[in-house]
């Protein structure tokens, strides 16, 4: 019998290689597409490097996890170093409405206030409590894994970029933060108030998403996924959505609703006077290499997907 990981072993690097993870990706064309976060909020801590891996080992962090349930839903937790002179930390919250995301921020005057706050926001939404807060306009927002502590590509490929932002686009509201996931897919990118998630960027590239000055087709390539759909079918379709509608799709509430069959996936993603279906199969059996080992061993499957049609039903 067949075993499940004989397509991924097959793309495997030789048995004396050693290769960095995004290097490999690219070199055997890992599509990112369907790979992101599902989530409907991003809770980002101040915190001084060093991060030990993972970063909740931290003793500041003590009893927190990645993920945790609040008022605003699935909330991603991150670290974040420290940004500008302020003596205070800073805890940054994006929170998602109907189509994109809300920014507060929250000055804390000591290491207990984060507990507080963390609980508070259990029970309250952000826009409800009084914790030394202040919103801010939806400008566009950048977190930018930079843990090398987690993993190599994004300690280097991430801080190189992080590196190139400072020093050239002044204009970047640029958070660096600790494991977003998809290291092999390194510099990984989660904008704000959009909620993507993208591949391999480098400064150009990132620079004109955020000016919206490249068309979406140009780009959806390096889209992992819109954070308001699940992972796989629910992602990759609304990323065939976006290629067709452009940009202002962000601006836009999504519905998305999934058929699955013995053959794959229909899935049907609804608009403000808009109804699309978009067709899916599985596609290859890809593999997940650990980072500098020994032909890459061990390693996770996972699938990449194949879109047959995008049509417009009404």
């Amino acid at each position: 019998m067949e075993t499940p990981f004989i397509g991924a072993a097959s793309l495997l690097p030789l048995s004396e290689e050693r290769p960095m993870c995004s290097e490999y990706g690219e070199i055997i064309e890992l599509d990112p597409r369907g790979t992101a976060l599902n989530i409907d909020a991003v809770l980002l801590i101040e915190l001084p490097l060093p991060w030990p891996k993972p970063v909740f080992n931290h003793p500041d962090l003590k009893g927190l996890e990645s993920l945790i349930h609040t008022s605003m839903g699935t909330t991603r937790v991150l670290a974040c170093q420290p940004r500008g002179d302020k003596k205070n930390t800073a805890v940054t919250v994006f929170s998602k409405e109907e189509a994109n995301f809300s920014k507060w921020t929250f000055e804390l005057k000591n290491n207990d206030s984060l507990m507080e706050l963390i609980e508070t926001l259990i029970y309250s939404k952000p826009e409800k409590i009084d914790f030394n807060k202040h919103s801010e306009e939806k400008k566009e927002a950048v977190l930018l894994c930079t843990q090398g502590s987690h993993d190599i590509c994004c300690g280097s490929r991430g801080t190189r970029l992080a590196g190139l932002i400072e020093e050239q686009n002044s204009n970047i509201d640029l958070f660096k933060v600790s494991h977003l996931g998809g290291h092999r897919f390194s510099p990984t990118v989660m904008t704000m108030p959009d909620g993507r998630m993208w591949a391999r960027l480098d400064l150009e590239t990132l620079s004109s998403i955020l000016e919206k000055r490249i068309k979406t087709e140009q780009v959806i390539k390096l889209c992992r996924g819109w954070t308001g759909a699940a992972k796989g079918p629910e992602q990759i379709a609304e990323i065939e959505i976006f290629k067709q509608i452009g940009w202002e799709l962000d601006n836009q509430k999504r519905d998305i609703n999934v058929n699955t069959s013995d053959e794959g996936w229909s899935v049907e993603v609804l608009i403000p006077s808009e109804k699309w279906q978009v067709d899916i199969t599985p596609g290859r059996q890809v593999p997940a290499i650990s980072c500098r080992s020994e032909g890459g061993l061990p390693f996770t499957t996972e699938n990449e997907y194949i879109v047959n049609s995008v049509k417009r039903t009404n």
